[in-house]
């Protein structure tokens, strides 16, 4: 017999996961900078460079989108070449042949 909960439709379908209160990417934005400044014996450097960055996120989402960031890296960050060997440089916008 199926359970009432296996066809229930979602109503938050297109909110981003979460990590207690953030977005993953505010929590990474958030936890990076301090595990890094921890290890490195910089705990107000750490603490001080989390806030900033954390801030210039939340201004960067609300100024230009929330998925203008992915784009971002998809076209400036370097890829896996193991990933798809096939597809070409995302820097090539026409091939001449």
């Amino acid at each position: 017999m199926a359970n009432l909960a296996d066809h229930a439709i979602l109503s938050h379908l297109d909110n981003p996961p979460r990590f207690l209160f953030w977005t993953v990417q505010e929590a990474l934005v958030l936890f990076m900078p301090l595990i890094i400044g921890l290890g490195v014996d910089c705990p107000k450097l750490a603490v001080l460079a989390s806030a900033i960055a954390y801030f210039i996120l939340k201004h960067y989402k609300r100024s230009f989108g929330k998925g203008t960031l992915r784009h971002v890296m998809y076209w400036y960050l370097p890829h896996n070449k193991k990933g798809m060997p096939i597809t070409p440089p995302s820097y090539i916008r026409e091939y001449l042949g």
